[in-house]
């Protein structure tokens, strides 16, 4: 018979050791914690903390009577004794364990664990809001710290205190490290005798943000939120335009914080310069995100490497900025930025971080070969069920596996980007090992399971279980996918492009996205961005040949422009190259999609305008070739060319006459090419060019001039044709790599901002280099757009994917604006000319057929005139003599209604008559508007529109001198 003391436990237990360690509290903390001395009237124990460098008790407390422990200067905390032996000397908590049993002697049952017979502590309950009487006798100090160095009400969207926040500076310690201590301070009642007093004490959760009153009072504005208060006040003056605020306790107590009065506001986070403000920074933004905030951007901590400066009342930035680890918002006020510099930098983007942390470049779709699957987390798998190398097996009553199908890995839940159309993101291989992923929605899985989910995943290649009855595979499947339940999130989207701080290819996704993207189809028609050769083989057999041939160069960098609009805030926009046959112009196109995949990539403009919708949307936030434009319809090229450039498509009812589909969006960089111009193709279905149109796709000849058709320089070949077709071979063995290689090196980690306004100032540059002083508004959009191709080309070459000599892109740039300067006519105002030719067109056609002869000063008509049909108005002839000298001056008079429906039908008359006026053609009456009051013959007085021939026709002068 066994001794039943053998049946014992061998160790104590950890309620046992933490019972024996709490009853010798003082013993324990002597032990681990020497140096230390009681405090807030023998409730508490303050010691250093031996684990960093903190040589003053003050903000590492414990719990006399509970044994919690806190570090208030980090946040590290814990519920017990053994907690804290572990904390201080590494380890398991085992391993704690077992140190403090030897150390206070305890054996297992030795000591007793019932509850102490100690009367538990009054329980003292916070009093919201805090009564106006009370918060005039708040206490001045600290009864250790002393007075605070600064305090702060946290106060509800009505103003009413809820509690009181006090900052203690305690001066350095033995490293030079300042020492900080916070304090909450509430007004409390006991809930045993209902005695109320000020407790040194916080609010339990939710706790609420600083400034409600001010969120409250300042509805519609945006919101700057820090990780301190101290913070919070400095952003409240640097940022004067946003309601500053923060949460108590700091980043530790991110999640006991109510953030729901940022629900639907516009939010920008401002980190503290170090790891974990990063990151409780980085928590907050999903978690605002999930809360559904309008907006929320993160302050680019990078802007702060500049050194601040004034030139008179325009503010500068220099290099040299100090910005240290752990600096925040007041630390900002301290070195000089004020709110000119962060408002300049607000207004020009710069402000505001695009990639918080980037990560590698990384395949959403693993490779062929790629045999090994992750591991499925246990704890999402449905109970029941099991996931193998070999499939998905499920285990019934009688414990016995049974096969479903092939291994189906399901990684996340799904939804798009308002949290609607739920589903599950699955994986599996195909019988060629290919790796496939489906989307399967959860409106198809509550409806014909084998039609709508069984019959995709099949079609794919997934494999049911050969010996099993489809019926039954099929029921094991629905409740493998119905069962699953997990955190894990993958974001839905409709387009390609850049997604938050993520680019997203067809086959993955470069930086960071923070979750998982996949690309939902929906019928769009992916661009076939791919791979072929090494880009040191596209840099020797393409790029080179761009160099010194301008439209070459040029072409290429457009295609690096296109990832860019979206990161300097420009508009959507393409280039069209127009020429004879055989000119080279559709080589420049096959060039540009070299840099993206194969010439599979170029599009053609023979689609419908809802096509093309459908395309734009597939290219957005990339590059859109489209070759031939005479084969578009030329009744709806025009109006085609306003929606690319416009980045938006149609919107459509359905059969009821309610919103159908959502409208496609894009952004975008497109490249035309054709024998005819834009204005020659429309001419056709007798349509006339508008100017803005011919803005948002600027054309240029394809001719260089130089007598090898669209190229400079022939490189060592025979001609225009042998380079042109040398081209045309390689672009089809050689692609792909320059786009990766560019958009990879864009969104390295902390680059991005820089990138961003060495961009934008290059972009600037150009155009103020490019362009006359009185250039009209079109000629500085064109000139926006040329400039951003130009920064593109230098910043992919600056970062060694083109291969080309510096200034290679911006002389290409320069070139192209000057020719289309050239076809353009200069840099004025197209619309006004427009107006002008359109005048002179009627006149020129009609001055004689549509206008009543009236000469001489009286108000008569000449009666041997033929009779005047369709009339315009009057032609005034009048004869001026001064000593030998005679002129004839001609004005006409034109009628209101015909100068409104005839000569300018379908122009604003309001832009008509303003740019005449202007121009010294059309001659106002004495206080400014556009008709005189006129006796005309044989009509009474009325108003007309009056022309005078001379400056009509002088104008024509000076603009073909221009």
């Amino acid at each position: 018979m066994s001794n039943p003391a053998d049946n014992k436990p061998k160790y104590p237990t950890f309620a046992e050791v933490k019972a024996a360690a709490l009853r010798a509290i003082t013993q324990v903390l002597t032990r681990w914690l020497p140096g230390g001395k009681v405090t807030d009237g023998g409730k508490e124990y303050t010691a250093p903390n031996p684990r960093r460098a903190d040589k003053h008790a003050g903000s590492f407390k414990v719990s006399l009577a509970k044994g919690t422990w806190c570090d208030f200067a980090t946040g590290e905390k814990g519920g017990d004794l053994i907690d804290l032996v572990r904390y201080l000397d590494g380890g398991t908590d085992v391993e704690a364990c077992n140190k403090l049993a030897d150390f206070l002697n305890v054996t297992a049952g030795s000591v007793p664990v019932a509850a102490s017979s100690k009367a538990k502590a009054p329980e003292w309950v916070p009093v919201l809001p805090i009564p106006d009487e009370v918060m005039r006798k708040c206490p001045p100090k600290h009864r250790q710290h002393g007075k605070p160095a600064k305090v702060w009400v946290y106060k509800d969207a009505e103003a009413r205190p809820l509690f009181v926040l006090y900052r203690f500076d305690l001066g350095p310690d033995e490293s030079g490290t300042p020492r900080k201590v916070f304090a909450p301070l509430t007004w409390c009642k006991n809930s045993s005798d209902g005695a109320e007093q000020w407790r040194w004490q916080g609010l339990s959760e939710p706790r609420p943000l600083l400034h409600l009153d001010h969120l409250a009072a300042r509805a519609a504005d945006p919101v700057v939120v820090c990780e301190g208060e101290k913070a919070a006040d400095a952003a409240a003056e640097l940022l004067p335009h946003y309601v500053a605020t923060c949460w108590p306790n700091g980043s530790n107590s991110l999640q006991k914080a109510d953030f729901a009065p940022l629900v639907g506001r516009d939010v920008l986070l401002w980190p503290d310069n170090d790891a974990p403000g990063l990151a409780c920074m980085d928590a907050l933004a999903e978690r605002l995100r999930q809360l559904g905030a309008a907006s929320v951007r993160v302050m680019a901590l990078a802007i702060f490497s500049q050194r601040p400066g004034l030139a008179g009342d325009a503010v500068t930035f220099a290099p040299g900025g100090e910005w240290a680890e752990g600096d925040d918002a007041a630390d900002a006020a301290a070195k000089g930025w004020t709110p000119a510099h962060l408002a300049e930098l607000e207004r020009t983007g710069e402000l505001f971080a695009l990639v918080p942390v980037a990560t590698p470049a990384t395949k959403a779709k693993p490779a062929a070969s790629s045999k090994s699957a992750r591991k499925p987390k246990a704890e999402t798998v449905p109970g029941g069920f099991r996931v193998t190398a070999d499939g998905v097996f499920y285990s019934g009553d009688d414990g016995e596996p049974r096969h479903v199908c092939s291994r189906l890995e399901i990684l996340a839940r799904t939804r798009d980007a308002k949290g609607s159309n739920w589903g599950l993101l699955v994986e599996f291989d195909d019988p060629d090992g290919d790796k496939k992923r489906l989307n399967i929605s959860a409106s198809s899985m509550a409806g014909d399971f084998g039609k709508e989910v069984l019959g995709p995943l099949v079609n794919m290649g997934l494999r049911l279980a050969p010996v099993r009855a489809a019926r039954n595979s099929r029921n094991d499947l629905q409740s493998y996918l119905q069962g699953y339940d997990s955190a894990e999130r993958a974001r839905l989207v409709t387009r390609l492009g850049w997604h938050g701080n993520a680019y997203l290819l067809p086959d993955r996704v470069i930086g960071n996205c923070g979750e998982h993207l996949h690309f939902y189809e929906a019928g769009a028609a992916l661009p076939p961005i791919s791979q072929a050769g090494t880009l040191e083989q596209w840099q020797q057999q393409i790029g080179a040949l761009c160099v010194g041939n301008h439209r070459l160069a040029f072409a290429t960098s457009i295609a690096f422009a296109g990832p860019l609009l979206q990161l300097l805030g420009q508009e959507s926009g393409g280039f069209h190259f127009h020429g004879i046959s055989s000119s080279g112009k559709s080589t420049t196109g096959r060039v540009a999609c070299s840099v993206y995949g194969p010439p599979a990539f170029e599009r053609s403009w023979r689609s419908t305008d809802n096509a093309l919708e459908s395309i734009a949307a597939a290219h957005s936030d990339g590059l859109l070739v489209l070759d031939e434009i005479s084969q578009c319809d030329p009744r709806i090229v025009g109006e085609t060319v306003y929606m690319l450039g416009n980045g938006t498509g149609k919107a459509r009812a359905n059969d009821r006459g309610q919103a159908g589909k959502p409208v496609q969006e894009w952004r975008l960089l497109f490249v035309s090419s054709g024998e005819k111009t834009l204005a020659e193709t429309m001419a056709e279905a007798g349509r006339e060019l508008k100017a803005g149109m011919e803005v948002r796709m600027l054309a240029m000849h394809a001719d260089a001039g130089q007598g090898f058709g669209l190229f400079d320089t022939l490189h060592g070949f025979d001609g225009g044709a042998a380079l042109s077709d040398a081209l045309q071979a390689r672009v089809k063995k050689y692609y792909g790599t320059p786009l990766l290689a560019f958009l990879t090196a864009l969104c390295e980690p902390g680059k991005l901002l820089a990138y961003t306004a060495m961009l934008r100032k290059t972009a600037e540059r150009f155009a103020a280099e490019a362009l006359p002083a009185n250039a009209s508004g079109q000629a500085h959009r064109a000139a926006a757009r040329f400039g951003l191709v130009a920064a593109a080309g230098e910043l992919a070459t600056a970062l060694g994917v083109t291969g080309w000599p510096d200034a290679t892109a911006h002389k290409a740039a320069k070139a192209c604006f000057a020719a289309w300067l050239a076809e353009r006519g200069g840099a004025g105002h197209l619309e006004g000319d427009a107006i002008v030719t359109r005048l002179r067109l009627v006149v020129e056609r009609s001055g004689e057929s549509r206008f009543t002869r009236w000469d001489g000063i009286a108000a008569k008509t000449d009666d041997h005139a033929p009779r005047t049909t369709d009339r315009l108005g009057f032609r005034r002839t009048l004869d001026h003599g001064y000593g030998d000298v005679l002129t004839t001056t001609v004005t006409f008079y034109f009628f209101p209604t015909a100068w409104r429906d005839d000569v300018f039908k379908g122009m604003n008359l309001r832009t008509v008559n303003r740019e005449l006026i202007e121009r010294g053609i059309l001659q106002p009456d004495p206080k400014g508007k556009a008709a005189q009051v006129v006796t005309m013959p044989g009509m009474p007085s009325g108003r007309a529109y009056v022309v005078a021939a001379a400056a009509l026709f002088s104008s024509e002068t000076e603009a073909e001198a221009a």
